[in-house]
């Protein structure tokens, strides 16, 4: 028989061997990922899903309400059928996380988790001192959450529990050490009892994109907070965020007040091209931050405050409410650049400085 021969033969043999013994060996199909439908005869609930599926699955969320706590540790996709049609409800008991916080969807233990076309909502039912709502979602553990087309709304609890660090509609990382990280887009985040978005300690970082978010008008909220985390907020709309209830002593003294914002920011953080309404600040930043192209309406202190560092304003544009830029010196000489600057129709100062404990605020406005 001729080499050539003697390979067609030995790979005919080969090919006969496989078809009577089956396909050949392959990774067992339940450890593969896949697609699991909830409701389904398998999975009758979301958490059920989630236990079951293997890192890499998508879970599919069919219309319908969800009255449940989830626990996500594996990376996995949670798809619903509309923000409007599938919702992840919080059930009238909620139980108490690693963290201390009673939140409705957590991420956790570095999973990378997307989440798109469902609503995450409350309200909670518990007291400050026995069960309030926590968060939305909570995100934490170094995991990452991609959040898009989603809702998440009624974040508070019913009587109204103004605890601290209560009901955040999302809860990025923790204070003072922890990580978590999340790119939150193209969604909406209402009627919030504590914060809309909140980015937490040096390790964590987020980037705010397109989104609506809409505080509620009976008690203090803040629209999209960072605390001494690192990210990007553009092209958002946010509004209706002030100090209300039960905050003593709002006002219009930095030194001695309170106030609330649409947007707190701090070194690290682009704010960009955002249209902020309503708030009681449009901006309010610590320590080195531009601002840029973003349009304050009406509010009701300052549009933008800039407290202790170094700061510019590039081509934002306020209209209506009270003052203008608010310049703050507490702790550093503090220094702010207004370039092409926009004001009309303020009933205060385009611009006010104010100064303690022997450090300057100083103001250069090009127009």
């Amino acid at each position: 028989m001729t080499p050539l021969r003697t390979r067609c033969a030995a790979a005919l043999g080969t090919l006969l061997a496989s078809a009577a013994l089956g396909p050949l060996a392959s990774p067992s199909a339940a450890s593969q990922p896949r697609d699991l439908k909830v409701p389904s005869t398998a999975y009758p609930t979301v958490q059920s899903a989630v236990d079951a599926a293997q890192p890499g699955s998508r879970i599919v969320l069919r219309p319908g309400v969800y009255r449940e706590q989830v626990t996500i540790r594996k990376d996995l996709t949670l798809t619903g059928a509309g923000a409007g049609k599938s919702t992840i409800l919080a059930p009238e008991t909620l139980v108490t996380g690693s963290d201390g916080l009673n939140s409705i969807v957590t991420i956790d233990s570095a999973a990378s988790v997307k989440m798109s076309r469902l609503a995450v909502s409350g309200p909670g039912s518990g007291t400050c001192d026995a069960g309030a709502l926590g968060a939305g979602i909570r995100v934490l553990g170094g995991a990452h959450l991609d959040l898009s087309h989603a809702a998440v709304s009624h974040i508070k609890d019913t009587p109204m529990a103004p605890c601290f660090r209560s009901a955040n509609a999302v809860l990025i990382g923790d204070f003072p050490a922890g990580a978590g990280s999340a790119s939150i887009r193209d969604s909406k985040i209402t009627d919030y009892q504590g914060a809309g978005i909140v980015v937490l300690s040096a390790d964590s970082k987020a980037t705010v994109l397109r989104n609506v978010v809409t505080g509620q008008k009976s008690i203090s909220t803040d629209g999209i907070e960072f605390v001494e985390a690192t990210g990007r907020v553009e092209r958002n709309r946010v509004s209706d965020n002030a100090c209300r209830e039960p905050d003593p002593g709002c006002g219009t003294d930095f030194f001695s007040d309170i106030q609330h914002a649409g947007v707190l920011a701090n070194t690290g953080v682009t704010v960009t091209r955002n249209r902020l309404v309503g708030n009681q600040l449009g901006v309010y930043a610590f320590g080195n931050v531009e601002t840029s192209h973003n349009t304050f309406v009406d509010s009701t202190y300052y549009g933008i405050a800039f407290q202790d560092g170094t700061f510019t304003s590039v081509k934002d544009t306020i209209r209506g409410g009270a003052g203008g830029v608010a310049v703050i010196a507490s702790s550093v000489d503090t220094t702010a650049r207004l370039d092409r600057l926009k004001t009309t129709g303020l009933s205060g100062d385009r611009t006010r400085t104010f100064e303690c404990c022997g450090f300057t605020a100083t103001v250069t406005d090009r127009k």
